[in-house]
């Protein structure tokens, strides 16, 4: 699958497994670099990633995660953990989102208390069971 930017300057690829965990994130961090009151993020392996168009500029958002985004447009692009495993990738960025189904709900503990959804996913009050 591919995804990118707003702009069209960054472009990435990624080679999608079906036990490859998607999700929605309600953590402060997600919520304040989307803009959003929550992100929904496929989770790969960084073997299975790869920017084939220009170069991001990245931020490192907490202790254990490094966030990507487009230095023209400032869409956010993916997150790589501190160990560099897993690449987390917002699925509304991909080409084609509509192939990549969340499966459950991860730092439902801070979610914005207006905000619910109405699905019946699994949700875990911090991290969800992603790591790779």
């Amino acid at each position: 699958m591919e995804g990118g930017c707003l702009c069209g300057g960054v472009r990435y690829a990624i080679d999608l497994e079906e036990d490859d965990l998607a999700d929605y994130c309600h953590c402060r961090e997600c919520r304040r670099a989307s803009g959003a009151p929550v992100v929904a993020w496929v989770q790969v392996s960084s073997a299975r990633f790869q920017v084939t168009r220009g170069k991001p500029h990245s931020f490192a958002s907490s202790p254990a995660a490094r966030r990507s985004f487009c230095p023209s447009c400032g869409s956010q692009l993916f997150m790589i953990d501190e160990k560099q495993q897993s690449v987390g990738v917002p699925i509304a960025s991909l080409d084609e989102p509509d192939g990549v189904r969340p499966r459950l709900h991860g730092w439902f503990g801070e979610r914005i208390g207006w905000f619910d959804t109405k699905d019946e996913l699994l949700r875990f009050p911090r991290h969800p069971p992603y790591d790779h």
